[in-house]
């Protein structure tokens, strides 16, 4: 398990293989949920997560906006 702050939250995030060779489950719990993704390669895995704690890092130290966020539907699957 790995732990960032963002803002004044810590969000934890690990990756598991859930076989062998893959895929791999990238999990965040973050104040508001979590977010789970899989990846057929460690390295996707990898990228995404620090993609993810990017966007978590500026949301809480820029992000106290006052509209409510928005969500757009992604399609599901492995990246």
């Amino acid at each position: 398990m790995n732990i960032f702050a963002a803002g004044r939250d810590l969000v934890r995030w690990e990756v598991t293989a859930l076989d062998r060779e893959g895929p791999y489950r990238l999990v965040m719990h973050h104040p508001r949920g979590k977010i789970i993704e899989y990846f057929n390669d460690m390295s996707a895995a990898m990228i995404r997560e620090a993609e993810l704690e990017a966007l978590l890092v500026v949301v809480a130290t820029h992000g106290s906006s006052r509209s409510k966020p928005s969500w757009i539907a992604a399609g599901g699957g492995v990246h």
